[in-house]
């Protein structure tokens, strides 16, 4: 939630910045807001695939365990 608030913040601050007197059209704040929820959307996404890679080997390792003692 915090990203996607500095994201907008971060473009509509910059969308309203003109660069020699010109407006752009997609401007710096769209780039900066699309880099800021993609870099965030990475590290969400690493750190959910993280966690289930973990359970995953945990589950593993606990079937491993009954099997043997059976």
């Amino acid at each position: 939630m915090k990203a996607a608030i500095l994201a907008l913040a971060v473009g509509v601050f910059l969308n309203l910045s003109t660069i020699d007197g010109h407006v752009w059209v997609i401007g710096l704040g769209s780039v900066a807001a699309i880099v800021i929820m993609g870099v965030w959307i990475k590290f969400s996404m690493d750190r959910h695939f993280e966690e289930l890679e973990r359970r995953l080997r945990d589950q593993g390792a606990g079937q491993n365990d009954q099997k043997e003692e059976q």
